[in-house]
């Protein structure tokens, strides 16, 4: 005789089976209540504004859905995000000429004097502060660009040897390199680098370590362009001071 063993259902299979259905179950939840989300609440163009990498502001009209990463996991979540598709509406935009070496981040404009003699590029935040015997200064923190216009028979190299007393008495705590012939701005002139203290600073009162670089740039008729870059020692940076200074063009 063959027997029948009755062998009852294991708790284990029970449990495989409770969970796997109350997956499904929350599966389909989810399923349907995206789809509820998707039907009653579609997409709408919002207008909005945001900042640009200039600071300047963009409208934004229109909704784009875009997939980004998840910091740490590999996956994706679907975002919602503001795509930027106006151009930017800032007053001083015209102005900007692009970032040179020594202005950072910032957005340059063009100063061209107002007798037409020459132009050169600034940090577009930067403010006049101009003294005697200068042509033009401006000044951001702790930090400008000055150039006074001179006519001479002197060469570049000359003059600046001259300028020497003048500007280490204007130049508190004066440290300089040796005076040396120089090209800049597209033409054989002179340059002389030193450290100083310069201040008080409009920010904190205080006087400030600075570098700067004094370029002396020939031009036409005799004319002669003393420009002097100078900021904060611990942010100095001479190649951007080159910049600024290559960036100068007599106009006449």
């Amino acid at each position: 005789m063959n027997k029948v063993f009755n062998r009852k259902p294991s708790p284990l299979l029970g449990v495989f089976m409770l969970a796997v259905m109350i997956t499904l179950a929350a599966c389909g939840g989810v399923t349907s209540t995206t789809n509820a989300v998707s039907q009653s609440s579609p997409a709408k163009a919002v207008a909005v504004t945001v900042p640009n990498t200039a600071g300047q502001v963009v409208k934004a009209t229109e909704i784009v859905k875009q997939k980004t990463p998840v910091v740490g996991t590999g996956s994706t979540n679907t975002n919602t995000q503001a795509a930027t598709t106006a151009t930017a509406t800032s007053a001083d935009a015209a102005g900007a000429e692009g970032g040179l070496a020594g202005s950072g981040d910032e957005p340059t404009k063009v100063y061209t004097d107002q007798n037409g003699q020459f132009s050169f590029q600034y940090p577009g935040s930067w403010g006049k502060t101009t003294q005697p015997g200068e042509t033009i200064r401006l000044t951001g923190r702790d930090e400008f660009i000055s150039i006074a216009v001179t006519t001479t028979n002197l060469s570049a190299l000359d003059f600046a040897k001259a300028d020497a007393a003048g500007l280490t008495a204007v130049s508190p705590g004066y440290k300089g390199s040796a005076l040396q012939a120089y090209k800049v701005a597209g033409t054989n002139g002179a340059m002389v680098a030193y450290t100083w203290q310069a201040g008080p600073s409009p920010v904190t009162g205080k006087t400030v370590p600075s570098s700067a670089n004094r370029y002396y740039i020939p031009g036409p008729g005799g004319k002669l362009a003393i420009f002097t870059y100078s900021s904060p020692t611990n942010n100095y940076d001479p190649a951007g001071a080159d910049d600024f200074a290559n960036a100068f063009k007599w106009l006449k």
